[in-house]
């Protein structure tokens, strides 16, 4: 695994090895190869069907001792990968970016205080990530999709949203928390 990409302050986009032949593919989806993995302990891995495309999940973030970091890929499918940085002491606070994820061997480390959320762009579009906390409902935090204090450039203007997602209000840039 190396890192082939950084995004913004501390998020990597990681190449995978991949191999294939005449019987199917092997891709090596998690190693502590590289420094920003070595110390990354996995707690949580979860993994999202998403039968449309269009859909939009998120932003989405835990705050306090439940803050997690995240370890996206994308299975099968094609997703737009969304990340708000909301750490006050980082020269990048209140920045996004976006990533397209279309190939298992390619995935994007997402520090502890950010916002995450994706965007499906394909019909089943199935996401594998990592976190390294355990989700509590209590402590988790919404920011609203297309909030124009980060100025997603999503692919969609009319998403699927959850009704939770629906509910989430914008951001007060004086809201940033570490």
């Amino acid at each position: 695994m190396k890192i082939i990409k950084t995004i913004l302050d501390d998020v990597y986009v990681v190449k995978s090895p991949a191999f294939s032949d005449q019987r199917g593919g092997f891709t090596k989806l998690f190693h502590r190869s590289i420094p920003s993995l070595q110390s990354y302990q996995i707690e949580q891995i979860n993994f999202v069907e998403n039968n449309d495309k269009n859909t939009l999940r998120g932003l989405h973030h835990q705050e306090g001792s439940y803050a997690e970091s995240k370890f996206f890929r994308v299975l099968t499918g094609k997703i737009q990968l969304g990340f708000v940085d909301l750490r006050t002491d980082k020269p990048d606070a209140s920045c996004s970016a976006t990533y397209i994820l279309d190939s298992p061997d390619i995935g994007v480390l997402i520090p502890r205080g950010f916002a995450t959320g994706y965007l499906t762009l394909e019909d089943n579009s199935n996401v594998l990530y990592y976190s390294d906390n355990i989700y509590k409902a209590e402590t988790e935090k919404g920011i609203r999709w297309n909030d124009p204090l980060f100025d997603l450039m999503w692919h969609c203007d009319n998403p699927k949203l959850s009704k939770k997602d629906q509910g989430w209000s914008d951001y007060k840039k004086n809201n940033l928390k570490t």
